[in-house]
């Protein structure tokens, strides 16, 4: 018997179904979202190990190890974490073994993900009230300072979304400045959103 694991290697699609409530609309758009997102990720990973910038390397296993549990993708959140752990532990250079399987993680995933979003019928549209986007607008913006894994999640999730006509030029800056991981940029973004300036 062919188990949904044998069926889309590298993620498991009933734990990304439950950490969007069933919605298949919205996980084809989280998936969407993190597979354009990571593109080139095995060279950024090359160049960033080669250069030895082991604090910009930590940044980005730390969000790609949430964003690939937010999208059931396990073997490729664990392999980042032991990256991560490495270079918090200060036990540096990283080993080739880990980033290695960091790389086979992803070679795993990447195919199973682009098929899966060839395969599905065009979604119904995500739509967010002005009172829900603020709400996650306010979120986002606590998480960016606390747990930069957990609004890279709220961010993929969000990032589809159609937003009320007033927040769409504002909305289309911030997306450009996070995925572009310009934080101050995206903060500043996000407080004109929220209605308010930066410096409160």
């Amino acid at each position: 018997m062919t188990s949904p694991q044998d069926a889309t290697p590298g993620i498991d699609i009933d734990q990304a179904l439950a950490r969007v409530g069933g919605n298949r609309a919205l996980l084809h758009a989280v998936l969407g979202t993190f597979h354009e997102s990571y593109q080139g990720l095995n060279e950024r990973l090359h160049r960033l190990a080669e250069a030895d910038d082991w604090e910009s390397l930590r940044v980005l296993c730390h969000t790609l190890k949430g964003s690939s549990a937010n999208v059931g993708a396990m073997r490729l959140s664990h392999s980042a974490g032991e990256v991560e752990s490495q270079i918090k532990k200060g036990y540096l250079p990283v080993p080739a073994v880990l980033l290695h399987e960091c790389l086979a993680a992803w070679d795993e995933l990447s195919p199973t993900v682009a098929k899966l979003l060839a395969s599905t019928e065009q979604q119904e549209t995500y739509c967010v009230t002005a009172t829900e986007l603020v709400l996650r607008l306010a979120k986002l913006l606590t998480l960016i300072d606390t747990d930069l894994a957990a609004a890279d999640s709220e961010f993929l999730a969000l990032r589809q979304a159609q937003v009320p006509e007033k927040f769409q030029s504002d909305f289309s800056l911030f997306i450009k400045q996070f995925d572009a991981f310009d934080m101050p940029g995206a903060k500043v973004s996000l407080n004109r959103m929220l209605g308010r300036t930066s410096d409160e």
